[in-house]
């Protein structure tokens, strides 16, 4: 599981009719730099959301196959919304 940043929101024309009552969140992935404040993010990822994130929200990020356990059926979800962080705290070692 990873932590990460809403940036934007994703709109797709035509999707999967297995993907019912979503949102696609645009999220940039926190990495050691994030952490240590540098302001560094892995590459934007796509992420599925039923918990209602918004722009500027931070989340945990659940990707694989771990992202579709959520569901029932199987469901072509790659990146998953797991929770919604309200606060962390990061201690450096060396």
């Amino acid at each position: 599981m990873r932590m990460g940043t809403v940036i934007g929101r994703v709109t797709l024309s035509v999707k999967n009719d297995k993907l019912v009552g979503e949102r696609l969140l645009l999220t940039l992935p926190w990495n050691r730099g994030t952490f240590e404040g540098k302001g560094t993010f892995d590459p934007s990822l796509v992420v599925f959301d039923q918990l209602g994130a918004d722009v500027g929200q931070q989340i945990a990020i659940s990707e694989g196959a771990e992202a579709a356990c959520p569901f029932s059926k199987p469901t072509p979800v790659d990146a998953y919304c797991a929770a919604l962080i309200d606060h962390h705290s990061y201690t450096q070692h060396p």
